[in-house]
């Protein structure tokens, strides 16, 4: 009986004794970031030579180390402390990705880009779905000279996520459409799942470039699913078919077994194509059906604006597109809807604000940037115009749209056709 109690008496003694130096190492790895944070380079070179770093619990808590963190720090010690840290984690943690991660960055710290590049691709290994991880695959393959094998990677992680930017990669103009489009398409087959939704994305974005038989190629490949569906009845209304558009909207929001979200969204489009129609009762139904199904969504209030705005009620339509403003403040059809009704509706400050919010969110896109410098030029403010034109220049200097704008600036304030600027 004494032994039993003995041996309970030692399991208890190194279960406390794991749990104080697995609490010891966490706090020394904290107190190590706090005096990383309030004196860099002294913190970090002290973190990278203690020895309370290389207990499990310590390294554990080291793959929280942010790129925040060590902005201060300087290059060798940086390499230093990422190095060791990496070695670590390659030790207890030889599956996960940060240990080859850390000592690529410790690599690219010392200049040492080959070695880099033989870490990152172990890390890629290990996480292949990181789109942080193919990016700095990406950068480095650049760095190289490799720039078409650059593109590729930066394709892949465009499927993987599309929008993520980081770490940043520079390309030629031109070819962040190829990589946006060619993500799309992996990202189909990267994710069967939303195969749909990957390619209802690559037709809109083929149709914004003007490409509208590549578009209807790529919504074909979807069949008859009902957001195809309500896409081409879309498409239809932009083209000046609205007795069309109408007439496909309404099948899909009187069929009863469909989601709600999806019969809003039918309704609100038959909406807007029953007020370009000039059925305005069935326009005001319409939308009236869908702030029923679905009063948190964007599109009944868009439809109660279009039906204003064609009666001339522009501060009610403005008001209407507030409210889809709100309900999607990072929408971006929305923002354009919101800023074209401000601007007719003579509310210059509002109109700007949108635009300006719409460049925001979807910072990748020439034409947004081109619509708000449109908008300057046109109510006066030229200095405004001069710096949205140049900022969006240096990020595409090739674009057509921007070049001509750029021309039409300098020919009004040069020429003698230019006013002061608008407050």
């Amino acid at each position: 009986m004494m032994r039993g109690w003995r041996l309970l008496v030692v399991l208890a003694t190194l279960a406390a004794t794991v749990e104080i130096v697995s609490w010891a190492g966490w706090s020394a790895w904290r107190v190590g970031v706090n005096r990383m944070e309030a004196e860099p380079e002294a913190g970090a070179r002290a973190l990278a030579e203690s020895w309370w770093l290389g207990i499990p619990s310590a390294v554990h808590a080291s793959r929280r180390l942010g790129g925040a963190v060590l902005d201060g720090v300087p290059a060798d010690t940086r390499a230093a402390l990422l190095d060791r840290i990496g070695r670590l984690q390659q030790r207890w943690m030889p599956t996960d990705p940060t240990g080859p991660r850390n000592r690529a960055l410790a690599a690219l710290a010392r200049g040492e880009t080959e070695a880099a590049m033989e870490f990152v691709r172990a890390a890629v290994q290990r996480w292949p779905v990181s789109p942080y991880l193919v990016r700095l695959q990406a950068l480095l393959t650049l760095g190289r000279g490799d720039y078409d094998g650059c593109l590729e990677l930066l394709a892949r992680a465009e499927g993987l996520a599309p929008g993520y930017a980081v770490p940043p990669v520079e390309v030629l103009p031109g070819d962040d459409d190829w990589i946006r489009l060619e993500g799309l398409r992996r990202r189909a087959a990267l994710y069967p799942r939303l195969r749909e939704r990957a390619l209802l994305d690559m037709a809109r974005e083929l149709r914004r470039r003007g490409e509208a038989d590549a578009a209807e190629r790529a919504l074909g490949q979807v069949g008859d699913a009902p957001d195809a569906v309500l896409l081409r009845a879309l498409w239809a209304l932009e083209d000046g078919d609205a007795a069309g558009a109408a007439a496909a909207a309404l099948e899909q929001a009187r069929r009863t077994a469909l989601p709600a979200s999806i019969r809003a969204r039918a309704w609100s489009l038959a909406s807007r194509a029953l007020a370009a129609s000039g059925d305005d009762r069935g326009a005001l139904e319409a939308a009236e059906a869908a702030l029923r199904l679905a009063p948190d969504s964007p599109a009944p209030y868009l439809a109660l604006a279009a039906i204003a705005e064609r009666k001339g009620e522009l501060d009610r339509a403005l008001e209407y597109a507030r409210r889809a403003w709100g309900v999607a403040p990072a929408d971006v059809g929305v923002l354009l809807t919101v800023s074209r009704i401000a601007a007719r509706a003579g509310r210059d400050a509002d109109a700007r604000l949108a635009l300006r919010r719409a460049v925001e969110v979807a910072p990748d896109q020439p034409d947004l940037r081109a619509r708000l410098a449109a908008l300057l030029l046109r109510q006066g403010r030229y200095m405004e115009a001069a710096m949205t034109l140049s900022r969006a220049l240096d990020r595409f200097p090739a674009d057509a749209r921007l070049l001509a704008l750029a021309g039409r600036l300098e020919s009004e304030t040069t020429g003698g056709g230019g006013r002061p600027e608008g407050g």
